[in-house]
């Protein structure tokens, strides 16, 4: 079985831990590949995976962006960064739908199964402004996906929302775009990581964004699920 990763950071795996490196221990003898680059938004992944060649034939196909189309309006110099790195963001629901559903239209035909992931976070506390609007975008991911019988739509906010409801919430938010590039640097291990998160109080991410290990783990195991209800019979559903 083939399955490829489309996203950002998130699917990169950088920085933070990465459930790709998990998800492809539990799926030993298939070919997992990952297209996910840091920053990308619904409107550079697009770009980027159409210019660059990356649509290939898979029997799945995980498509996880939208966190950055929120997270370039955290920070006045955000903007900047994204001009530099040519990397435009949809500017309201309207254009992120419209986007979004160009990225799908371009992946479908060279995929089986298409599941679609909803946007995660920007800070732990979940009622905070910038997780109102990815709830919005998440909202239009779940409606998009409902159009088409081949895509499936992962819930993984919902998930975090059920986990962090149990534990005091952590404050720190990633609003200096300059820290996630340090923390790029210095979080050279999963325990780096970890060590990070735990400072800042945070329990499922490095920095409200990013995947800790914990993280990482629930987002391995949610994905791992959601390929055991598409192919059964290889893949009966179980924890990681």
């Amino acid at each position: 079985m083939k399955i490829v990763f489309y996203g950002d950071s998130l699917t990169e795996g950088v920085p933070g831990a990465s459930f790709f490196a998990l998800l492809r221990e539990k799926l030993p003898g298939h070919t997992l590949i990952n297209y996910g680059m840091g920053g990308d938004t619904v409107i550079s992944l697009y770009q980027r995976i159409v210019t660059q060649g990356l649509l290939e034939p898979a029997d799945i196909a995980f498509l996880w962006v939208g966190v950055n189309d929120v997270l370039a309006r955290l920070s006045p110099l955000s903007p900047i960064l994204k001009a530099l790195l040519r990397q435009p963001w949809a500017k309201d629901p309207n254009e992120f739908r419209l986007h979004y559903r160009a990225l799908l239209d371009a992946i479908r035909p060279y995929a089986s199964r298409v599941v679609t992931v909803s946007p995660l976070l920007i800070g732990e506390v979940l009622d905070n402004p910038w997780n109102r609007q990815l709830g919005v975008l998440s909202a239009i991911v779940e409606d998009l996906s409902a159009a088409y019988a081949e895509v499936s739509y992962l819930d993984l906010r919902s998930i975090f929302a059920a986990k962090l409801a149990t534990h005091p919430p952590s404050r720190f938010l990633p609003t200096n775009p300059f820290r996630l590039m340090i923390d790029t640097v210095f979080s050279v291990s999963d325990e780096a990581v970890d060590r990070t998160s735990a400072r800042r109080g945070l329990h499922l991410t490095l920095d409200g964004v990013h995947l800790n290990g914990r993280g990482a783990e629930l987002v391995a195991e949610a994905m791992f699920e959601k390929i055991s209800e598409i192919q059964p019979d290889r893949y009966p559903a179980g924890p990681l």
